[in-house]
């Protein structure tokens, strides 16, 4: 069982960044990198590959790792340096790999491929036969046990044939990663990424930069990456990620700083305190300094949601923009966030690139859209034994179960009835309903039942019905559905009684799976969430059941430990529900449509 200061532990802010020393560390044998940079195309010639992969040599050598760098690599080549990386990363005494590339890829029949510059390609015929399928090395490092390897592919760039063959599909197809494992790509699935027009393309210019970091996770400094390319390409490039890593990777592992229990409990406080100033912000600066401070901050997944929408608010054409004043918040928020010391271990607030993008100004305001109407009849009606008319299905893809927007879209009206039953012993208890009674926008705020529940507008409890009410959202839900995805938790519980404590919770989305409630069979993904409430010293497990645009949980279970002894082991499942407004845009969706990787069909509304 996780001890009380062994959870604490894993619950450190971000530690400092430090300069990266010039001097190159001697080559660490037990962690090994192959770097490739293809540019030099017949039909599609590139600028900034090998200057990229260039960069990106020069940093995994300065962090010490054995490096194999190769340019303008053909086919051969890119063979031999693919084996010979495998066989390293396979020797028992490696402990971690990482696999860049820059240069052309393209996506056949849901496989990848990374394009030799002696490739000469026409046909399907000709990519399975000329380029370098990457499952040939995800295979092979799927093989890797306790041990951890990164795969980096800027290789989205448009028309990589000249014409001469366009694939079906843009980009390259989403994979799930395999254990132990994290796959990060320059641009979404099915998108295609820029050149640059610089030295270097604008995602390996911020990885390169995010990176650099002495002491910065993989994953925090990737989310940084993330950020800054939204907001450089005005959200024409999203760079995203796939991870199933089981701890905490760093390339500078000697930049990490361990903290006693004081300063993480000091750390927590600290970015508790931001949230309680920031929580009301309207502006997107505010909500960008948050990211970049914490990009796995405790209120990350909220703040994401929040910037999401003041982005595309901004976005609109002042004509549809809503035209409700709202209270004046000042920049001082951002300002507000402390410079940390090396007490604190956390990185600069200022954003390691300017803020820019979609309407991103200091000075300007912009008001979150009103709840619109109902519509006259219900988006979706589901009954137990009835005709449902909501099912969401994996699609052909068998490297990926998706990646899918939260889509929750509230409307006064809508409605769950969800029955109680206990998980140790199967007697089932009451059946409750929740309407949905209210829905402020502007405030991220959802109330059910009068307010008696209360969540925001993703569906993070504020309020429970057994009266336990929370200082900010759980942030249970994330804005995106992903296996692999995690995140952290926090929030003050406040106990009917009066009694408060601080709780901690690691959350991660666990698997894609089907699910059967009373209201029917469901493909759902599961996410999983254990912590502790700290002052209580109670152990924490919550599992929850989610369909990407329903608003509500098709199964709960919930279950706390205080020194071994059972607290509480509650299930709540589905019966029944009514939604005005299904959030993923069902027009779209098709069945046999390949640029998803889940298919929704539903009766949707206008």
């Amino acid at each position: 069982m996780t001890d009380r200061r062994r959870f604490l532990q894993t619950l450190a802010g971000v530690p400092p960044l430090l300069a990266i020393n010039p001097v190159l560390a001697a080559p660490d044998p037990t962690r090994v990198a192959l770097v490739i940079g293809n540019a030099a195309y017949r039909q599609a010639p590139l600028e900034n590959p090998v200057n990229d992969a260039s960069a990106m040599r020069d940093l995994l050598s300065t962090a010490g790792f054995t490096t194999d760098s190769r340019l303008n690599a053909s086919r051969t080549d890119l063979l031999a340096a693919v084996e010979r990386f495998a066989e390293a990363a396979l020797r028992s005494d490696t402990r971690q790999a990482i696999f860049y590339y820059a240069g052309h890829g393209v996506q056949l029949d849901w496989r990848n491929y990374l394009l030799p510059v002696d490739a000469v390609v026409q046909s399907p015929t000709d990519v399975r036969s000329q380029c370098v399928d990457l499952g040939i090395l995800l295979g092979k490092l799927s093989r890797l046990k306790d041990k951890t390897f990164v795969i980096i592919l800027d290789a989205c760039r448009d028309d990589p044939f000249r014409g001469a063959y366009r694939p079906e599909q843009k980009g390259l197809s989403q994979f799930d990663a395999p254990v132990g494992s994290l796959l990060a790509y320059a641009t979404s699935p099915g998108n295609v990424a820029s050149d640059g027009a610089g030295k270097n393309g604008l995602y390996t210019e911020n990885l390169v930069r995010e990176l650099s970091n002495r002491g910065a996770k993989i994953e925090d400094a990737l989310k940084r990456v993330r950020l800054n390319v939204r907001l450089r390409s005005e959200g024409s490039q999203i760079p995203w990620e796939t991870t199933s890593l089981e701890s905490d990777v760093f390339l500078f592992p000697d930049g990490q700083k361990k903290l006693t229990e004081a300063e993480l409990e000091r750390l927590i406080e600290e970015e508790m305190a931001i949230w309680s100033r920031l929580k009301n912000s309207k502006q997107a600066n505010d909500w960008i300094a948050y990211l970049q401070q914490y990009p796995n901050g405790r209120f990350a997944e909220i703040a994401q949601g929040r910037l999401n929408r003041l982005l595309a608010e901004q976005r609109k054409p002042p004509a549809t923009q809503a035209t409700a004043a709202a209270t004046p918040v000042t920049t001082a928020v951002a300002a507000a966030i402390p410079t940390p010391t090396a007490s604190t271990a956390g990185p600069p607030t200022t954003p390691s690139t300017p803020v820019s993008g979609p309407g991103v100004k200091p000075s300007s305001t912009p008001s979150l859209a009103p709840s619109p109407a109902a519509p006259s009849a219900p988006a979706l009606i589901l009954k137990p034994g009835g005709d449902m008319n909501l099912l969401v299905q994996a699609s052909a893809n068998p490297n990926s179960a998706g990646r899918f927007e939260l889509g929750r879209r509230f409307t006064v009206g809508d409605m769950a009835e969800v029955v109680q039953s206990d998980i140790l012993t199967g007697v089932i208890g009451k059946t409750f309903s929740a309407r949905i009674t209210r829905v402020d926008e502007e405030s991220d705020r959802v109330e059910m039942n009068d307010g008696q529940i209360v969540t925001d507008l993703m569906g993070n409890l504020l309020r429970a019905s057994s009266g336990y009410e929370f200082d900010s959202p759980q942030q249970l839900f994330p804005g995106e559905l992903q296996i692999g995805k995690k995140w952290k938790a926090a929030f003050k519980t406040r106990a009917p009684n009066g009694a408060t404590s601080n709780t901690e919770l690691d959350v991660k989305v666990a698997a894609f799976e089907q699910i059967t409630v009373p209201a029917g069979t469901f493909s759902a993904f599961r996410i999983e969430a254990s912590g502790w409430a700290l002052s209580f010293g109670t152990q924490l497990e919550t599992k929850l059941w989610v369909v990407p645009g329903f608003n509500f949980t098709i199964r709960r279970e919930h279950m706390a430990r205080n020194r071994g002894r059972y607290l509480t082991t509650d299930r709540t499942e589905l019966v029944s529900a009514t939604q005005q407004r299904f959030g993923q845009d069902c027009a779209m969706m098709q069945t046999g449509q390949k640029t998803r990787s889940l298919v929704v069909r539903q009766t949707c509304s206008a």
